[in-house]
């Protein structure tokens, strides 16, 4: 049990706990070929339907921690919590709701140490944010809608002097090193 052994050394090591889309994509397709069968990944999407208000956020929280336990027997090592996809019949869930009901429902089912919680949440704008969703269990967190939103305003001349890919950067730096503070 004590033992050190090459398994050990099987690991994913993030430089901060922000992550820009490539890095989120490096997680998600882990085990694209199948050869790293202790790195299986699933995608879960955080959204539920408009039309059937509060009940219908309740029903779909429920139905993603039982996708995150099923996902779990299947092997999955990582899990991304996602809701870039939203519509006019899906809204997002919030992504500190979305996160802590998976880490206490993993908690409940005696299964949390077995897989890292990856947050791609378009609610995410600050420091704060970011801070609460690691205290809630996530290991990294994708802010993909304030990255995009860097990037157009750098695009569209309203931030100077920097191109898009720097400020993004820019950004993630911030975001982890204000969360290192905290």
């Amino acid at each position: 049990l004590l033992a050190a052994t090459p398994a050990h050394a099987r690991q994913v090591v993030l430089d901060f706990p922000v992550i820009d889309n490539d890095e989120l994509a490096k997680v998600l397709h882990l085990n694209l070929d199948g050869d790293l069968p202790g790195f299986a990944t699933v995608k879960i999407k955080g959204l539920y339907r408009v039309d059937g208000g509060g009940t219908a956020l309740a029903e779909r929280l429920w139905d993603i921690c039982e996708e995150v336990s099923q996902a779990i027997d299947a092997g999955a090592r990582f899990v991304v919590l996602s809701d870039p996809d939203s519509d006019a019949d899906h809204a997002l869930i919030p992504s500190l709701l979305l996160t802590s009901a998976v880490h206490h429902h993993l908690i409940r089912e005696k299964t949390r140490t077995q897989v890292g919680l990856v947050v791609e949440a378009g609610d995410v704008r600050e420091v704060h944010h970011v801070a609460l969703l690691i205290g809630y269990g996530a290991a990294a967190v994708n802010p993909y809608l304030a990255m995009e939103s860097v990037e157009d305003l750098c695009r569209s001349g309203q931030i100077q002097g920097i191109e898009p890919e720097a400020a993004v950067r820019g950004l993630i730096y911030a975001l982890g090193k204000g969360v290192l503070k905290v």
